[in-house]
């Protein structure tokens, strides 16, 4: 049976959510100060804003509006998913010519010209969001609070939990999602799955063990083509291989992306002929993953591992530090708010695993957590689900929504970042540390907030990540980089007078 075709039955427990048949919670006003036809309204609106001069509007101005039409473009999708959830549920599609479709996602391909794939997402974030036990999703989306995106990750990422492990643990998931990129939020769902549904996890895990392979094949073209799916921790080590290979040589260095990986992966096998492997960083090539001390030891409540491709099992974990060197750091997390509403502050204990350089072996470096300090529940009361997810929550790393933490000083008097300093700041920082930068851990370089040549210490305190474009940016682009008591930076660029587009003449 094709998962798209319609079907007009309701989920058990959830009703059907059909927004244009149910009156407005307003009280009842006068019949003309309705609009008779509210598609009809809009698309004069939508006119009317089309028709409008933009070249005399200000930059703030402007700035503002492309902000707000976006987040009504957002709340404007979210209804029209709820709106195609309840034509699914009834199974109109085709009803406007008298006809059945085979499926709702074939007519929306048909009538809208939409791609296979995004007709069919858009037809099971609908279901899940307007039919299943994300009621809090569907909220958030149609007020606008998160995205088309975060509902459709959402969706995704609790489409094959049970609907009341589903259900319980939305409220924790729609925090974040209020709080995180899609992205991230994808990454922390995959974190936290571990922790609400341990046994279907096991079966995933197994499962894409199972699809792993690489195929290469030749074309008529004489060129081999190379496909494949690989593990979260062989990719990220493959990647981690990769990576200073596939750098540009130069600003003149023309090939794209791919190409220059497919170079990078020849290159690298000419290298290990003669036993030689590329550096970055400072170190040779290494696989980072942070790992709090109860997935390592095997604890309950563990969220397993992090990496930059995804979320490792605590099982996973245990088995790369098997044959790899185990750092430990000790953090401190900032003072946050428990669940009970008073401030905390967590000391916690952190570690990095390592081991071989790769691609020969593997180096894993994590974060063991240790909390000292933890929301106290009744030792009688199993604490609920919600409550184990925002205790696992709050053991991601700043860049997943957890608090910001704070390694012991590693460092030491002179201007060279040591090894040790460099694992520190992966733990702290996990990659560049400007707010609007998404650039990896491997394109960075250690910063220091007061430079050396100005007394400035080499330690924790004193440094930070920061990409090769943003390191420029505050040497020789006059930004300044700072970091406040909360232990957040904030990057501020020059000031400069605005920009005039259209400068007013006497």
């Amino acid at each position: 049976m094709d998962s798209n075709t319609h079907s007009a039955r309701q989920s058990s427990g959830h009703p059907t959510h059909q927004p244009t048949e149910h009156p407005t919670q307003e009280p009842a006003r006068p019949r003309a100060g309705l609009r008779e036809d509210p598609l009809a309204a809009l698309a004069a609106d939508v006119d009317a804003l089309a028709a409008q001069d933009l070249d005399g509007v200000t930059d703030a101005v402007l700035a503002e509006r492309v902000l707000a039409l976006r987040r009504l473009v957002d709340r404007l999708e979210g209804h029209w998913l709820a709106e195609l959830a309840s034509l699914d549920a009834r199974g109109a599609a085709g009803a406007e010519d008298g006809i059945q479709a085979p499926s709702t996602a074939s007519w929306l391909r048909h009538r809208l010209r939409m791609g296979p794939g995004t007709a069919h997402h858009a037809v099971r974030t609908a279901r899940a969001v307007f039919r299943g036990p994300l009621t809090q999703t569907a909220e958030a989306l149609t007020a606008g609070a998160i995205s088309p995106a975060h509902a459709g990750v959402l969706a995704a990422g609790t489409d094959d939990l049970p609907v009341p492990t589903a259900a319980e643990a939305e409220p924790v998931l729609v925090e974040a999602a209020m709080r995180l990129d899609p992205p991230r939020l994808r990454r922390v769902i995959g974190h936290l799955r571990l922790v609400a549904d341990p046994d279907g996890e096991h079966n995933r895990a197994e499962r894409r063990h199972q699809q792993r392979g690489l195929w290469l094949s030749p074309t008529l073209d004489n060129l081999v083509a190379v496909d494949g799916l690989l593990e979260a921790e062989a990719g990220q080590t493959l990647l981690a291989a990769l990576e200073p290979l596939a750098r540009p040589h130069s600003a003149e260095d023309d090939r794209t992306g791919g190409q220059r990986r497919a170079d990078a992966l020849v290159e690298l096998a000419r290298q290990l002929e003669g036993g030689r492997l590329p550096v970055t960083g400072g170190v040779r090539p290494q696989l980072t993953v942070m790992v709090d001390l109860a997935s390592l030891q095997g604890r309950p409540g563990g969220v397993g591992g992090v990496t930059d491709s995804g979320p490792l099992g605590p099982a996973v974990c245990q088995r790369l530090a098997c044959d790899g060197a185990v750092t430990r750091v000790l953090v401190t997390r900032q003072p946050t708010h428990h669940g009970n509403g008073q401030p905390g502050h967590d000391h916690q204990g952190c570690g990095e695993p390592g081991g071989q350089d790769h691609p020969e072996g593997h180096q894993d470096s994590g974060s063991h957590h240790h909390p000292d300090h933890h929301q106290h529940a009744d030792p009688d009361q199993e604490p609920t689900l919600a409550a184990q997810l925002r205790t696992a929550a709050h053991l991601l790393p700043p860049n997943l929504g957890g608090p910001p933490s704070q390694p012991l000083d590693v460092g030491r008097t002179t201007r060279v970042v040591s090894p040790a300093q460099r694992h520190a700041l992966a733990v702290r920082d996990r990659g560049c540390v400007v707010s609007s930068c998404d650039r990896p851990l491997a394109w960075c370089d250690a910063h220091h907030l007061i430079h050396w040549l100005q007394g400035g210490p080499t330690d924790l305190a004193n440094l930070a990540l920061l990409c090769r474009a943003h390191h420029r940016a505050v040497h020789e682009g006059g930004w300044q980089l700072t970091r406040g008591p909360d232990g957040r930076f904030a990057a501020t660029p020059p000031h400069r007078p605005p920009h005039r587009r259209h400068p007013t003449t006497a």
